[in-house]
C-alpha cells in the first residue's frame, strides 16, 4: 500500500456530493499514512441558479471546506477554491493557478513533502496547468468518464482532456472504452474499474437492517435507483415500465440533478432525495431488485456504473440497458446482470429479476461483489504507483549518473 506521500487529489466534484471513488480512494490513502488535500472541483463551466447554495458554502468555510457534512479521515484536508468563475479564460486562468498554487503550498506546507503527488480527476485547462506548477513527484490522471462528451458545452474540454492523458506519469481509467482512448496517447496506462466498500455492506447486511421509515409502508416491490437523476437516466423508460407496472413501486435514492417530474408525478415512484453513505445501505437492503437505466450515448458508452457492485454486495438482482461495460461485465462473470433494451425487455427483466429468489443467485451476486472490492482496486492503485515512482527515481539516477 502507498505510504507516507502528501497528496494532492484535484478532484472533479465536491467532497460532500454523492460518496464515488474520489472520496473512497483519499480516505483510503489517508487511512494508510498519507496526507490528503482533497481540493473541490473548480468546475467546467461558468455557475448558474443552482450552483448559488455551493458557491455560498464556500465563502461561508473561507475555502477550507469547513461546511463539509460527510465524514472524513484525520489526514484529509478539504480545500474549496474561490475563484474566478470563467473557466476557459486565459486571464481567469493565471490568476486563479495563482491563488490555488498559493493556497495548496501554503495548507501542505507543514505536511513534509516538498513535492506532493498530484492525482488530477478535473481535465479543464486549470487543473491541467496547476499540475505543471506544483512540480509532482508524480503526475496521476485518473479519467472516471468522457466528460468532454457529457454536454455540448463540456466540449471544449476535448483538447485538453487528450492533453492531460498523454502528459500524466500515470493514467487510471474506469472502462474499456476510456482504456482504448487513452492507450493511444500514453503508454502506462491501467484499467480500475470502480469498486465497492465491502465492510460497509457486509456489516449492515449482516446485522439485520431496520428499513427506513419512508420505505417500509410501500406496496411491494419496490424497484430501486441509487445515484443522481441526471440526463443520462432515461426517465422515458423507466416512465413506460412505472406505467405498465402500476403494482411495483420504483424508488429513487439520490439528488435529482435534473427535472424529473415526469417519473415524480406518478403515483409509484418516490424519490426520496440523496443519503449519507451510512445510510445506502439500508436502503439498498429496501430493494427488491435494483436498476441501471441509463440512456444509449457517446458518454455513456465510456461508463462504468460504481453502483453496480454496491447492488450486488446485498445481493440484489440488477437489470440495466445494455451498456458496453455492463455487457463486458457479464461477459466476466456470467450473464449476472439482466439486460433490456427498450420499456419492454426492460419490464421482463425485471419480472424474471424479482421471480429470481434462489440463494444460489444471491450467493453469487455477493461472490463477485468481493471480488469487486474497493480495498484490492487501491491495492492494485498503489502497487503500480509505487512501481511508478520506482521507474523515476531509476530514471532520475540514470540521467544525474550520465551528467557525470
Amino acid at each position: 500500500m502507498l505510504r507516507n506521500h502528501v497528496i494532492v487529489c484535484l478532484s472533479s466534484i465536491d467532497w460532500d456530493f454523492l460518496w464515488q471513488g474520489h472520496q473512497q480512494i483519499m480516505s483510503a490513502l489517508a487511512r494508510q499514512g498519507n496526507r490528503v488535500l482533497f481540493v473541490e472541483t473548480t468546475g467546467v463551466r461558468p455557475p448558474v441558479v443552482r450552483d448559488l447554495p455551493r458557491m455560498w458554502r464556500r465563502l461561508r468555510g473561507g475555502g477550507l471546506g469547513n461546511g463539509s457534512q460527510l465524514p472524513r479521515p484525520e489526514n484529509v484536508q478539504v480545500y474549496s477554491p474561490l475563484v474566478l468563475p470563467l473557466p476557459y479564460s486565459g486571464v481567469a486562468q493565471a490568476i486563479n493557478r495563482s491563488i490555488m498554487k498559493r493556497a495548496i503550498l501554503r495548507l501542505t506546507s507543514t505536511w513534509g513533502a516538498k513535492r506532493p503527488i498530484v492525482w488530477n480527476f478535473l481535465p479543464t485547462p486549470l487543473s491541467r496547468s496547476l499540475v505543471h506548477s506544483l512540480n509532482p513527484l508524480l503526475s496521476i490522471f485518473h479519467c472516471v468518464d468522457h466528460l468532454a462528451a457529457s454536454t455540448p458545452a463540456a466540449g471544449q474540454l476535448a483538447h485538453t482532456e487528450a492533453r492531460c492523458l498523454a502528459e500524466a506519469d500515470l493514467v487510471f481509467v474506469t472502462s474499456q472504452a476510456l482504456f482504448e482512448r487513452a492507450r493511444l496517447v500514453n503508454s502506462n496506462v491501467h484499467l480500475v474499474p470502480s469498486g465497492v466498500d465491502l465492510p460497509r455492506f457486509e456489516l449492515s447486511r449482516n446485522c439485520g437492517l431496520t428499513r427506513p421509515h419512508e420505505m417500509q409502508s410501500l406496496p411491494r416491490p419496490i424497484v430501486g435507483y441509487l445515484g443522481g437523476v441526471h440526463q443520462w437516466v432515461d426517465q422515458e423508460l423507466v416512465e413506460v415500465v412505472a406505467i405498465r407496472r402500476p403494482e411495483w413501486s420504483f424508488v429513487l435514492v439520490g439528488p435529482l440533478q435534473v427535472d424529473a417530474s415526469r417519473l415524480t408525478n406518478l403515483p409509484n415512484v418516490y424519490a426520496v432525495g440523496p443519503r449519507a453513505p451510512a445510510e445506502v445501505p439500508h436502503y439498498l437492503d429496501a430493494f427488491d431488485v435494483a436498476i441501471v437505466p441509463y440512456r444509449m450515448a457517446e458518454y455513456t458508452r465510456h461508463v462504468y456504473p460504481a453502483k453496480l457492485n454496491e447492488y450486488l454486495a446485498m445481493g440484489l438482482g440488477v437489470v440495466s440497458t445494455p451498456l458496453a461495460e455492463i455487457k463486458r461485465f457479464n461477459e466476466r462473470h456470467g450473464d449476472i446482470v439482466r439486460i433490456g433494451a427498450d420499456a419492454e425487455s426492460f419490464e421482463l427483466a425485471i419480472a424474471a429479476a424479482l421471480a429470481d429468489v434462489d440463494q444460489l443467485q444471491v450467493d453469487r451476486r455477493l461472490d463477485v461483489a468481493r471480488s469487486n472490492s474497493w480495498e484490492s482496486r487501491i491495492e492494485e492503485m498503489s502497487s503500480l504507483i509505487n512501481a511508478s515512482l520506482e521507474r523515476l527515481r531509476h530514471s532520475g539516477s540514470c540521467v544525474a549518473s550520465q551528467a557525470n
